[in-house]
C-alpha cells in the first residue's frame, strides 16, 4: 500500500518502521525507488530512528506499582533490560514475580525519590554495582498526591513541601545525578517525565474547571517546566525530554477510580514514545493528543 503525494510515490513513515525492511543508510540508498522528495526522505529517516524500544537500556523509577509497574511490563516484553525502582523492593511483590519470568533482564533497586542522598547513592550504584553504561530510556514515574484537603484553610505549608519533594525535585535530582556519572548522554538518551493535564494552563477541558489539588498541581506544573529547562540545558549531549500525560488512570492514586486501566494507558504511552517525531519538548496525552503547556 502506498501514498500519493503529487507526483511522487513514497511508503508511509509507520510502514517504514514497523516493516524493519529499511534502516536508514539503507533508505539512502533505495531513495531512488522510493521515489520520495529530499523533505520527505528527511523526515523518514528521523521517524526511523525512533521506532520501537527494544533491546536497549531503560530505567523506570516508580516501578512497583501502578503506570511504572505497567511500563516495566511493556519494556520487559520488547526486550529491554530494565532496571525498576521501588521505595522498599523487599515488599515488592509484582516485580520480583516480573523478576523471575524474565530473569536477568529485570533488576530491582531501591531508591527513595524523596531523599537528594537516596538519590545520589542510587545513582552512583547503577554505574559502579549494577553495571550500568549508558541509559537509553529513563521513566520517571514515581509521584504522590499529597493530603486530599478540603476547603483551602485546612491546607498547610507541609503539605506542599512533602509534595513537592517527590514530584519535583526527585524527578530533577534523578537526571541531575544520572549526567553527573555519565549514564545519560550520546548517542540518545530518552527522559519521559510523567505528569499531569491537571498541571496544563491551556488546557482548559480540565485545569480550567476543577479546583483543589493545590501541592500535586503545583508540583506537576514545576515539573513541565523543568523539563522544558533541561530540555534546553541538555539537548547537546543528546538527551531528550517529553512530558506524558497517562489519562485519569485506575490506580492506588485514584483509589481505583479513572476512565482507563493501567493497561491501556501503558499501550498508548508506548506507542507515543516509538511514533512521535520530534519528542523533546513537548507534552503528549497517552493516546497521542499533543497537550498545551
Amino acid at each position: 500500500k502506498h501514498e500519493t503525494h503529487k507526483n511522487w510515490t513514497y511508503q508511509s513513515a509507520s510502514q517504514l518502521r514497523s516493516s524493519n525492511h529499511f534502516t536508514c543508510p539503507e533508505l539512502l540508498l533505495h531513495a531512488h525507488v522510493i521515489q520520495t522528495p529530499s523533505h520527505i526522505l528527511r523526515h523518514y529517516l528521523r521517524m526511523a530512528a525512533a521506532g520501537r524500544i527494544t533491546g536497549q537500556t531503560a530505567v523506570v523509577v516508580g516501578g512497583s506499582r501502578g503506570i511504572g509497574l505497567g511500563l516495566v511490563r511493556k519494556l520487559l516484553d520488547r526486550d529491554n533490560r530494565v532496571i525498576a525502582t521501588a521505595r522498599k523492593p523487599a515488599e515488592a511483590v509484582q516485580l520480583k514475580e516480573l523478576g523471575q519470568q524474565y530473569g536477568g533482564k529485570l533488576q530491582v533497586t531501591a531508591l527513595d525519590m524523596s531523599e537528594p542522598a537516596s538519590v545520589t547513592a542510587w545513582a552512583q550504584s547503577l554505574k559502579e554495582q549494577q553495571g550500568v553504561g549508558h541509559i537509553d530510556v529513563l521513566v520517571n514515574s514515581a509521584g504522590v498526591y499529597g493530603n486530599r484537603r478540603g476547603a483551602l484553610a485546612e491546607w498547610t505549608p507541609e503539605d506542599f513541601t512533602e509534595v513537592f519533594k517527590t514530584n519535583t525535585l526527585g524527578p530533577f535530582m534523578v537526571v541531575q545525578q544520572l549526567h553527573k556519572q555519565g549514564l545519560l548522554g550520546p548517542p540518545r538518551s530518552l527522559v519521559v517525565n510523567v505528569t499531569t493535564i491537571m498541571a496544563s494552563h491551556g488546557d482548559p477541558t480540565v485545569s480550567g474547571v476543577t479546583p483543589g489539588g493545590y501541592a500535586y498541581r503545583a508540583s506537576k506544573g514545576a515539573l513541565n517546566i523543568v523539563n522544558k529547562a533541561l530540555s534546553l540545558e541538555l539537548a547537546k549531549d543528546k538527551v531528550e525530554f517529553v512530558l506524558i500525560h497517562p489519562g485519569y488512570v485506575q490506580t492506588d492514586m485514584t483509589g481505583g477510580q479513572g476512565w482507563v486501566t493501567v493497561e491501556e494507558s501503558t499501550t498508548g504511552i508506548m506507542s507515543v514514545l516509538e511514533t512521535k517525531y520530534p519528542l523533546n519538548d513537548k507534552w503528549y496525552a497517552f493516546n497521542g493528543d499533543e497537550v498545551p503547556y
